[in-house]
């Protein structure tokens, strides 16, 4: 599957050729007397013609008008799409608007749209919002979803939606900064051997030229938290030439005397007060790429947000490992799962 930003030239009613949007309903969620209730309701979801160029000016009007489309291809073929209005709303101004979120028929059950919908959330916390808004199908799968996604019923109704689609449920999404472990590790827990090297990371096939999502995950953190030891191997090791996260702020965190240098601030600061810090600034997510001395610390103070793991097709059967005893039972979510060349890249959020 290939996401990406949509253009508005290419919103036209050719591109939905392949999207079906049929959709079967049996039961769905009702407020009543302040509880939420499944109730029977059976009926069928589907687009006519001209359904479809409404829906081709509504998304052209959101890209027009400052907002973003995301498209989710199979084979070139449109079969998801997520989009996120530009104004925001709210007493605060908190909010901004996920105005569609849809997923053809044929390609449902396959996270394209939590993919979708992760996509939509991170591109609404650059423009600084507080929350996503979503007024949503009340079907029980639908909200199934966006329970799952983490979505919540939403604190303040916006009364256009509400008057709009009565029998919508209002959902909204914090948009807080998150906290994201992002990390290579060996299928028996190591990330890094007994020498401490990490050359074994890496796919089945050697030759093989993709980063297994590198790429797109760099572009949803500008903060990076490092232990001392990392930091070293990266300098005299991975990259002694080139600084890997220019354009990022890096912090490292160390009891050595060290002078700054642009871009990289070397810390004494407790963690847990160095990110608390972090995320009330404005900004995109916080990436802890190691080592499992700071993983671990992290890990014992419940303050990761999402464990983002790239597992290799190897066995070490010794080294650093990634997690430690910690005596603490840490509840998690799947939340997207790929695989490419051998390797698995899996995304756990706490629940």
């Amino acid at each position: 599957m290939e996401f990406r930003e949509l253009k508005a030239e290419e919103l036209n009613r050719e591109l939905f050729k392949d999207f079906d949007r049929f959709q079967e309903v049996k039961e769905c969620w009702r407020k009543e007397k302040d509880a939420w209730v499944i109730k029977e309701n059976p009926f069928t979801e589907q687009w006519r013609d001209e359904d479809y160029e409404v829906l081709v000016q509504c998304l052209k009007n959101t890209v027009n008008t400052g907002g973003v489309v995301f498209g989710c291809f199979l084979e070139g073929k449109l079969k998801g799409f997520a989009s996120v209005e530009s104004t925001p709303f709210g007493k605060e101004n908190q909010y901004l608007d996920l105005s569609s979120l849809h997923v053809s028929k044929d390609l449902r059950g396959q996270k394209a749209g939590s993919r979708l919908f992760h996509l939509a959330a991170q591109w609404a916390g650059q423009q600084g919002a507080g929350k996503l808004y979503i007024s949503s199908h009340s079907s029980v799968e639908t909200q199934a979803f966006y329970k799952s996604m983490g979505c919540v019923e939403a604190g303040e109704y916006h009364r256009e939606h509400v008057e709009k689609e009565p029998c919508d449920c209002q959902l909204e999404y914090g948009l807080e900064r998150k906290v994201i472990l992002y990390i290579g590790v060996s299928l028996d827990g190591y990330i890094a051997d007994e020498e401490g090297r990490v050359d074994w990371l890496g796919g089945q096939v050697e030759a093989y030229e993709g980063d297994y999502g590198y790429r797109r995950f760099e572009e949803t953190v500008d903060t990076v938290i490092m232990g001392y030891r990392t930091y070293r191997q990266v300098v005299m090791e991975l990259s002694p030439e080139v600084w890997p996260y220019s354009g990022k702020e890096a912090y490292v965190l160390t009891h050595k005397d060290i002078v700054d240098r642009p871009g990289i601030h070397f810390t004494r600061e407790p963690l847990e007060h160095l990110l608390s810090v972090l995320k009330k600034r404005e900004g995109k997510a916080i990436w802890i790429c190691g080592g499992a001395q700071l993983v671990n610390q992290l890990m014992n103070k419940e303050l990761i947000d999402e464990y983002h793991l790239t597992v290799m097709p190897v066995l070490l059967g010794g080294g650093i490992r990634l997690f430690e005893k910690t005596g603490k039972q840490v509840l998690l979510k799947l939340v997207s799962i790929e695989t490419e060349n051998g390797v698995i890249d899996c995304i756990y959020r706490k629940r």
